[in-house]
């Protein structure tokens, strides 16, 4: 609840808000929530900003308060939804921060050690879905004691498994390192009021896909032009409207996409990257054009290789001995690996890979909304991050929106994004796809402008009717898709067939990506059709994800239809690799031996021997693993048991689902592995055999067992987990 100092201090800076703009049925509210520090310094610039957002359609308010933690403010943030119909909050200068932890199944790759290997400051998601997802449940753990705006907390077994965002958040929060904090914002508020004031459709934008993305795949890479058409189709009215580069297009793509980001007309750039939070990573080091380039680069490659070995304590000596022998290099190469004068002569070398902080202040980024599909570049507990730095740097760039963590590349990161080109704003976007790791750093009430005469549903509505109407095929394929969303929330009777009609019927990309994420949901068998149809699509990232999703759900006719897949599709790299991923979630070795079965009769293959060579070098690992795995459940000493547990959260084989229910149960075990398995069979979540697992554990919870309590709050959020995946 609020405290008294809170409500003084929001009535003492919103009473000409309330005035001015009264709250009313059709109008939302928005919050500016800031500490007294930062309203003392910037109460002006706060002033105008909410002026601007006020008549750009909402009622914001400015709230200020000196946080004693995380709880307080979300509970301001939930009176104002129901008292002020609050649509969203942007958190400005040193607001609490909330370390999440017990939630990885949240992220979309995040799995870290949380139980002591890992600090927690590591092991541990700064998240926002603790202020924007009311019906989240937390359990307090403690405060940071050296960063102590820091506040760790676990999701709490009773609470819901999944996110569904009440309100969008963002965050305005300025370097430390830099010296003027309070200047960066104020500076930062006038542009975002400022911004109010034009025009700006969503007609300019830069897709750039770098080394390592998609696992450098161009058959993944050149869908994106398709996808971004369907739901951005203004950008491609003209030759610069939208570009799309790859990282081996030139030698130096740094150059290109400071000059792209710089460009004013720039409204959007998508960077499909690596990252951390101080760097994008953009190239692999530059190809050698000639034989001295290649022994530059060479010499550099084994020097960063030694300063890395000096790091970790290990022997150079030795090592060095071992590059002279093992590629047959004179000792002179290696002799100078520690000068100071190549140590900067290589950070230069390499810093030609990637686009830095500095090269970001320097740039000035006009592009307005900078979105990161990147690990790290959105990590707001640091002192500086990329995401916030090319918005509050001296351009007219607004929003930039990155991940707290790693983050998963293999998933779309464009779901819904034409909802930006309708109008909707930054927010209003991400809290349709929001997972826990990703943020908005700036303005989450920022938008372009909708074209004329756009359809526009809103977002509030919760007429089943109302939102039907919008799966019509007239409409743009992103309201289609959210008007199927929004069904799926709604929980609307026969969606699971509808979804399957969209399916067989679109043409659109997107609108069928999104059936086949909400088909997911449904254990009716529409969600198997359709990934057996999906394996053999036009655009990749369906194939690809049908291909790793048919392991995961493991009936055994998808065996042989996996088995298919690599015969006709062995050449796009990713799919390839998604079989080679999941080829053993099946018992009995099913998937080869209808592999064997499918080369065999495969006339158009010349050398049989020399395919099923290759293929089996994909195949191996993940059959050796699996092989590993088994042997945990047939041998009570087998070696290694923690370790293939834990690797079932990437690999959870159908066939080991019932064994992993009974490792569970079994009392000789130790505690930690019980808890272990049990956290495990969370991630079963598109197992065929769901329903029957959900049953056997609530079961196992209501038979009056004893088992530790660490078993049973586990098992209780694995049966929310499964039961989200089974309508």
């Amino acid at each position: 609840m609020f405290s008294k100092k809170t409500l003084m201090l929001a009535i003492a800076v919103t009473v000409s808000a309330v005035t001015a703009f009264a709250v009313s049925p059709t109008r939302r509210s928005f919050a500016i929530v800031t500490e007294p520090q930062t309203f003392k310094h910037c109460s002006a610039e706060l002033e105008k900003y909410r002026e601007a957002v006020c008549t750009d359609g909402l009622d914001a308010f400015i709230c200020v308060n000196d946080w004693s933690c995380p709880d307080e403010l979300r509970d301001s943030l939930k009176t104002y939804y129901r008292t002020r119909s609050l649509a969203g909050a942007v958190f400005v200068g040193d607001v609490p921060i909330a370390m999440i932890r017990k939630a990885q199944h949240l992220t979309s790759a995040f799995k870290m050690d949380e139980d002591g290997a890992f600090p927690m400051r590591e092991s541990s998601v700064p998240s926002d879905r603790f202020y924007d997802d009311f019906d989240l449940k937390f359990d307090y753990v403690c405060r940071d004691t050296s960063e102590t705006n820091f506040f760790y907390y676990n999701l709490a077994p009773e609470s819901p498994q999944y996110i569904s965002c009440d309100i969008y958040t963002g965050r305005i929060k300025p370097s430390v390192k830099r010296g003027d904090p309070y200047g960066e914002i104020s500076r930062y508020l006038l542009k975002a009021a400022a911004a109010k004031n034009g025009r700006n459709p969503l007609d300019h934008l830069v897709s750039y896909s770098g080394s390592g993305s998609f696992s450098n795949s161009l058959a993944a890479w050149k869908d994106e032009t398709i996808t971004l058409k369907e739901q951005m189709p203004a950008a491609f009215s003209s030759s610069d409207g939208a570009k799309f580069y790859v990282f081996a297009m030139y030698p130096n793509m740094k150059d290109i996409l400071l000059k792209e980001i710089a460009r004013d007309e720039l409204d959007l750039v998508l960077f499909h990257e690596h990252g951390v939070p101080e760097r994008q990573y953009l190239t692999d080091i530059p190809e050698p054009e000639d034989i001295d380039g290649y022994y530059t680069d060479a010499r550099f490659r084994l020097r960063r290789q030694l300063r890395t070995a000096a790091g970790r304590g290990q022997d150079t000596e030795a090592l060095k001995a071992e590059y002279i022998k093992k590629y047959g290099i004179p000792s002179a190469w290696l002799e100078d690996w520690d000068d100071p004068k190549y140590e900067v002569e290589d950070s230069l070398y390499d810093a030609a890979t990637g686009i830095m902080l500095d090269d970001v202040v320097k740039t000035a980024p006009n592009v307005r909304m900078a979105i990161f599909d990147a690990c790290y570049n959105g990590d707001f507990r640091e002192d500086d991050c990329i995401a916030s730095r090319y918005v509050l740097s001296d351009g007219k760039a607004l929003v930039g929106i990155g991940n707290s963590v790693n983050v998963l590349q293999d998933k779309s990161s464009s779901d819904l994004l034409g909802m930006l080109a309708l109008g909707y704003s930054a927010g209003e976007w991400m809290q349709q796809v929001n997972i826990l790791e990703s943020h908005i750093l700036g303005d989450p009430t920022f938008h372009f402008t909708a074209p004329e005469g756009a359809a526009k549903p809103d977002l509030y509505s919760t007429d089943i009717n109302y939102w039907k109407k919008y799966t019509d095929a007239k409409y743009p394929c992103d309201i289609r898709g959210l008007a199927l969303q929004k069904l799926f929330t709604l929980d609307a009777p026969g969606l699971s067939d509808l979804l399957m009609k969209t399916w067989k019927s679109s043409d659109e990309y997107m609108l069928r990506l999104q059936c086949m994420h909400l088909l997911a949901h449904y254990n009716d068998g529409n969600y198997s059709k359709l990934l057996k149809d999906g394996a053999d699509d036009p655009y990749e990232f369906i194939r690809r994800k049908s291909t790793f999703y048919l392991g995961k759900v493991g009936e055994d006719w998808m065996a042989d239809e996996l088995a298919a897949v690599y015969m006709r599709d062995y050449n796009s790299l990713r799919v390839a690799a998604n079989v080679g991923f999941v080829c053993a979630h099946f018992a009995d070795s099913l998937f080869l031996k209808n592999f064997d079965r499918r080369l065999e009769e495969a006339a158009w293959v010349y050398d049989k021997d020399s395919f099923r060579e290759k293929a089996m070098a994909t195949f191996s690992l993940a059959c050796s693993i699996e092989s590993g795995t088994g042997k945990i459940f047939t041998d009570k000493n087998a070696r290694g048991k923690n370790f293939y547990i834990s690797g079932m959260r990437n690999n959870p084989y159908p066939q080991y689902a019932m064994p992993l229910l009974s490792l569970v149960k079994d009392n000789s075990e130790s505690t930690a592995l019980r808890t272990e398995c049990a956290e495990v069979l969370g991630w079963f979540v598109r197992y065929h055999g769901r329903r029957e697992l959900i049953s056997a554990i609530t079961d196992y919870l209501e038979s009056g067992t004893s088992m530790p309590r660490e078993v049973r709050d586990e098992l209780v959020k694995t049966k929310g987990r499964l039961e989200y995946y089974t309508r």
